[in-house]
């Protein structure tokens, strides 16, 4: 059966989903609704919705509703939705923390289906500027559905948000919450006390190397956004802070304390653990297999690469420039699906003259 999508919100992943769900065999149409008038334009120029349509009028036609604001907006848009939605309807959300939105949701019938969401999936360009049909491929969504949800619902649900190509999990809201705040709020908070460690001074940032900015890279990211991400997993977030603060107290102690075995035992724990999560994962989906390359500086140099694993019918899942030197070439690492494709690729590439080893 094809499906009417009403898209609430044209930034990056609402955009991202209206591009990525347009033209496949579970949808009929996508409309959607954005604050922002020349957001909704583009959307329409750039293919991310058939319609831009007001909130009474997608919420009346809609059979699936994916809410992409900010979550400080959702109470006043369920308000405005909730008389006009269909029987049957499934409403769902993209924000990054569930519990407060399954309060929200409680507002709305029975007979309507509340399902949360959660792509785990960004990039560095926000608003629909951003936005790219293949955000999703290979990312992990997940749903956490109500209690009142028909497994067929989510099994719908989960059919029709696979044609992005992400990986759906479901899982408990609790859970969920738990997990994102060790793996995404803490870090992000983080990012943002290191940051301040730097005060602001010139020197500081003159001499910000790669692993600063790696590690500091998401403190960049809207402010807004993150009060809400923040405060909406507050308790959780709390008791987090209280370990991560444990943490650097330990690791101050031994220093303070000149206990080289308790800091190389804190150290060598942290890259065990390290070690063990999938390389080129995004958010929680099985690992794959790295490869390194050093390259030549040349025009169509990654092009290159492609064209050597698709004569070996391997696909890359993931890429990253990690060093580029102008005139003298770089690093590229390569993800591919399993260590026999890494080390089939690896023999390819060096038989056609590319440095290459499995990372």
């Amino acid at each position: 059966m094809a499906t009417n999508v009403f898209i609430i919100g044209l930034g990056l992943i609402g955009g991202s989903l209206g591009l990525a769900l347009r033209g496949t065999p579970y949808v009929k149409t996508v409309n959607g609704f954005d604050t922002n008038p020349k957001t909704v334009q583009q959307a329409l120029q750039i293919g991310a919705i058939d319609a831009g349509v007001e909130l009474a009028a997608g919420a009346a036609q809609a059979d699936v509703i994916i809410i992409c604001a900010p979550l400080r907006f959702y109470a006043g848009i369920i308000e405005e939705i909730t008389p006009h939605l269909k029987p049957g309807c499934i409403v769902t959300d993209v924000g990054s923390t569930k519990q407060a939105v399954i309060q929200l949701f409680k507002q709305i019938p029975g007979n309507i289906f509340c399902i949360g969401g959660h792509p785990m999936a960004g990039a560095e360009i926000k608003g629909i500027n951003g936005a790219d049909r293949y955000l999703f491929e290979n990312a992990v969504y997940v749903l956490t559905p109500g209690d009142n949800v028909p497994r067929q619902q989510v099994d719908f649900l989960s059919n029709l948000l696979s044609a992005t190509g992400a990986r759906i999990r479901i899982m408990p809201v609790s859970l969920h919450d738990q997990l994102v705040a060790t793996v995404s709020h803490i870090p992000h908070l983080s990012a943002v006390a290191l940051v301040h460690l730097t005060g602001g001074r010139e020197e500081d940032l003159m001499m910000a190397a790669g692993g600063f900015r790696d590690t500091t890279r998401i403190a960049s990211s809207t402010p807004e956004l993150w009060e809400d991400i923040i405060f909406s997993n507050r308790d959780i977030l709390l008791d987090k802070l209280d370990g991560f603060i444990a943490h650097l107290t330990d690791i101050k102690s031994a220093l303070q304390n000149g206990d080289i075995p308790a800091m190389h035992e804190k150290l060598s724990r942290a890259k065990t653990i390290r070690d063990l999560i999938p390389r080129a994962s995004r958010g929680l989906m099985p690992g794959f297999s790295d490869i390194i390359c050093i390259v030549p500086d040349r025009p169509g140099i990654i092009g290159f690469l492609g064209s050597i694993l698709d004569q070996h019918n391997i696909n890359i899942v993931d890429i990253e420039i990690l060093r580029v030197r102008e005139g003298d070439g770089g690093t590229i690492r390569l993800g591919v699906p399993s260590p026999d494709d890494a080390e089939q690729a690896v023999q390819a590439l060096l038989a056609n003259n590319i440095k290459a080893w499995v990372k």
